[in-house]
């Protein structure tokens, strides 16, 4: 007897309104609590809620998250340094796109 299992998933598009659980975004961008804490003090990210264990972080912020996570975690950059890297990015990104109009 061949036994077959099928999954089921289930996908929501995420926007500007949606917000995410801290715990969840820390599973998703394989981060520790702590840090997001740090990198909300440092300004890259505003979550909602008192305290950073019921915190709901802006799902818009995932991007930015998933990279500086892979900064600090695979590069081994502090948090500062980290939000720092990804303010550059963003701003050649930027630059790149305004001298692809012309």
């Amino acid at each position: 007897m061949v036994r077959v299992t099928t999954a089921v998933l289930e996908a929501h598009v995420l926007g500007d309104g949606d917000w995410i659980a801290a715990a969840e975004v820390c599973e998703l961008c394989r981060i520790d609590l702590e840090a997001v804490r740090e990198l909300a003090e440092l300004g890259l990210l505003t979550p909602r809620g008192t305290l950073p264990g019921e915190w709901q972080v802006p799902a818009t912020a995932l991007p930015r998250l998933r990279i500086v996570s892979r900064l600090m975690r695979d590069l081994g950059v502090n948090a500062s340094g980290a939000v720092l890297a990804i303010e550059l990015i963003e701003r050649i990104r930027h630059l790149e796109r305004l001298a692809g109009d012309h």
